[in-house]
Order: structure tokens, then C-alpha cells, then sequence
């Protein structure tokens, strides 16, 4: 093997310039490196060997004192063969077991912090969904590029953005998310010395990010209810009474069950029985069902919902065809649970013919907005009741222990009288 550009007795190598970089051999990705008084060869190539790959530098040695050209292009070759035969990292050539087992590859860093660190902060339903997000990114990083590779000082912020903006183009909030989950395993990276200090590469955000603005959603008929007008409301209304889409009576009920209790899908979907006392003719949902958007660990916050005659009615219903079941919206052919799935109201509305005028999420928009136009009732009854908790924050929080639910009863019966007033029919 003949190096194109040098050779050790070729005097003019000792007279470089300073701060440059020479190509040793055409193509080969090794190069002769001068800094000031330092003359050294380092190695490019981009690992893992796909387009996602990234580029990287592997110091070879110190020209002259630790290694002469030809030997820097036989050491060089030989790594790239070992790196592409064992489909390895080319910086772990030549090290032993032991040293190995120090060098923390992204995919190590990454399991560690989700099992070791984030599980115990949130939801399980969270830790899935950031447990895919990872997954995703793994397949774009692969499983051998190491943790200290994706500093900032190699290009790892380059990287990172090329990465998120592959991945996620056209889902700028997921984008947003998953640039913070990168940020919390490149923390937990260098708390455990994994990356150096102050090499965490997604630590501030992306300029071009734009999932963390909060916009509002226009799929809602909202803005059309005023103190004089119930706007589209009674409309649609009379759709989810005649049901022109023939949805079967379980999802019919749910979805009058959503219009009528006022609160999320995911709590009404996973309704249970057993929640519900006569005597205080309530529904009590614990603070930990997912829907209701409580924190991890927070077992004081359940959210009462007390019932109506309309309410009443509708679940009289019910009982007669899952009566007998755990779940009040029962369904047989759940994949993953026993009662029909978060989407199957909204899904609903869409097949109704409401797809782009109103979803299921923004029926929260329709309660707030009647109730603020056209009742007496303060806003944070109606926000308390939508089992908000924005009472409790500040100082506040610290010594408001209220619940409001005999005024907060009072919204749901002017509420539920106004829907069947206005064409709900149970």
C-alpha cells in the first residue's frame, strides 16, 4: 500500500502549514493532521455504515514519534476491515474485554435512564410511549454508536438535529418531546461521567422547533354559542340522537355518557362500576386513571362527578347490557383492554359527519363556552368541574382544600337540562 501524498523520507512533510488537514491516501478517510508544532493522523469514516450514519474521528498516532505513514495506513486499513467485518464501532478496535465494558454505547445509556430513572416518574402509559420513542431513534442511531460520540464537541448536536427533524418532520410536537427525552439521557449522561461536562447536545432547543407553541384547536363549533345563541349545538345534537351512522349501542351510550358528564374520553371509556355510589348519587373517579391527566403517584386528587336524572337515565341503560361486567363500557373485542378504546367517541363523532367541526377532545371548548355565555355559574366551577386542577397551583394550592361539588352539582343539572332541552335524546 503507497500513500499518494507522502512518504516518511519526503522532506517537505516537515514544512506544513499550520492548522491544516492533508489527505494521506485518496479516499482512504485517513489524514495527517498539523496544530501548531503537532503533527498527527486521524481516521474519518461514518459508523454505522448507512445513511444515518455519523461521521467520526479515531486518533491514529503522533507522526513520527508514535507511528510513520506507511504503518498509519496498514493500522488504518486494518481497522476499517475489523470495524466493517464485526459491524463495530472502529474506536473500540484493539481494546480489551474489560475496557469495553466502560465504553457506553447510546442504546446502553438510553435503556439504563428509562428503566433505571424515568419509569418511576410517570404513568405507564407515558413510559411506553417514550420507550417507542426511543426505539424509533435507535433505528436512525443504531445500537453501536457510543454516548461520548454525540457530544457537542463531535458534532453531536449536528447529528441530533438531522436525526429528530428525519424522524419527525411532519409531527413537530412528538419532534419537540422526543428533543426533551434526549435531553434528560444526555443529563443522566454526564451525572454519570458517561459524556463529559457540558457536552450535552440537545440541552437547548432547536430554533426551527415549533411543537412546544400551544396553538388552539379549531375543531370545535365553540365560538359559534354566544349569550343569545346555542350556535350549532342543537345540530349536532340531533346527529348523536339519530345516529345516521348506525354506531353500535355501546359507543352511542359512551358517547352521550362524554356529552353529559364532562370530562375526558379516557376516563369515560374506562369507567367502572364500582365507582359509582347511590347514596351520594356521585361517581368518584381515582386519581390515577389514565384520562383523568394526574401525576405519577398522586393518590388525593379523584375527581367526583355527580350524577343526574339525564345522567341516570343513560346509565340505567348500560347496566342492562354490562351490568354484569367491571367496566360500564364493555367491549369483547378490546386488543389491549376489556372496555372500548379512547378513540372510539371521537371516532364516532367524525363518522357522524363532524370531523373537521368538532372532536371529542374540544368538547371541553362547548361545555366552558356555554357555561361562561349563557349561566351564572363562575368560571371555576365549570373549570373544576371539567376535573381541572388549576386551583391548586401557587400559593394557593397550599391551603385550598374546597371541592365546590354542591355548586359544582348545580352546573350539571343546568347543564344536562340544557342538552336535552336543545335535541339530546337519551
Amino acid at each position: 500500500m503507497t500513500s499518494t501524498y507522502f512518504f516518511d523520507t519526503n522532506p517537505k512533510i516537515r514544512k506544513l502549514k499550520e492548522d491544516a488537514i492533508y489527505p494521506v491516501q485518496s479516499k482512504s478517510g485517513l489524514y495527517l493532521i498539523k496544530r501548531g508544532a503537532s503533527k498527527y493522523f486521524e481516521g474519518r469514516i461514518r459508523f454505522p455504515f448507512n445513511a444515518s450514519g455519523k461521521k467520526i474521528s479515531i486518533p491514529i498516532g503522533v507522526f513520527e514519534k508514535e507511528i510513520l505513514v506507511e504503518d498509519a495506513m496498514d493500522k488504518w486499513h486494518e481497522m476499517k476491515l475489523w470495524s466493517k467485518t464485526n459491524n463495530k464501532n472502529p474506536r473500540l478496535f484493539g481494546q480489551k474485554e474489560e475496557e469495553k465494558v466502560n465504553q457506553k454505547t447510546f442504546k446502553d445509556v438510553a435503556l439504563e435512564y428509562l428503566e433505571g430513572v424515568y419509569k418511576n416518574k410517570v404513568k405507564k402509559d407515558v413510559f411506553n410511549d417514550r420507550s417507542n420513542k426511543v426505539n424509533q431513534m435507535l433505528k436512525f442511531i443504531g445500537d453501536e454508536i457510543l454516548i461520548s460520540d454525540l457530544e457537542i464537541d463531535k458534532g453531536g448536536r449536528q447529528y441530533c438535529s438531522k436525526m429528530l427533524k428525519s424522524l419527525f418532520s411532519n409531527a413537530p410536537i412528538q419532534l419537540t418531546r422526543c428533543r426533551q427525552l434526549l435531553n434528560w439521557i444526555f443529563s443522566y449522561a454526564e451525572d454519570e461521567t458517561f459524556i463529559r461536562p457540558n457536552q450535552n447536545p440537545v440541552f437547548k432547543k432547536f430554533q426551527w422547533e415549533t411543537g412546544n407553541k400551544k396553538t388552539i384547536s379549531k375543531k370545535t363549533f365553540a365560538k359559534t354559542i354566544t349569550k343569545n345563541s346555542w350556535g350549532l349545538l342543537p345540530e349536532f345534537l340531533k346527529s348523536v340522537s339519530e345516529n345516521a351512522c348506525k354506531g353500535n349501542e355501546l359507543t352511542d351510550l359512551a358517547t352521550k355518557a362524554h356529552l353529559l358528564m364532562c370530562i375526558r374520553t379516557g376516563v369515560i371509556t374506562r369507567l367502572e362500576w364500582s365507582w359509582y355510589s347511590e347514596e351520594e348519587d356521585t361517581w368518584t373517579i381515582p386519581s390515577q386513571t389514565s384520562g383523568l391527566k394526574r401525576k405519577k403517584f398522586d393518590f388525593d386528587s379523584d375527581h367526583k362527578i355527580p350524577s343526574t336524572p339525564e345522567i341516570n337515565q343513560l346509565m340505567k341503560k348500560v347496566r342492562k347490557i354490562s351490568g354484569w361486567q367491571k367496566y360500564c363500557f364493555y367491549s369483547l373485542g378490546g386488543k389491549n383492554f376489556d372496555h372500548i378504546g379512547e378513540e372510539t367517541i371521537n371516532d364516532h363523532f367524525k363518522n357522524l359527519g363532524w370531523k373537521d367541526k368538532q372532536s371529542a377532545h374540544q368538547w371541553r371548548s362547548v361545555v366552558t363556552t356555554s357555561g361562561v355565555e349563557k349561566s351564572n355559574f363562575d368560571y371555576e366551577i365549570i373549570d373544576r368541574q371539567l376535573g381541572r386542577l388549576g386551583h391548586l397551583q401557587g400559593t394557593r394550592g397550599h391551603y385550598d382544600r374546597s371541592t365546590l361539588l354542591e355548586r359544582r352539582k348545580e352546573f350539571m343539572y343546568w347543564w344536562n337540562q340544557n342538552l336535552v332541552e336543545q335535541g339530546l335524546k337519551i
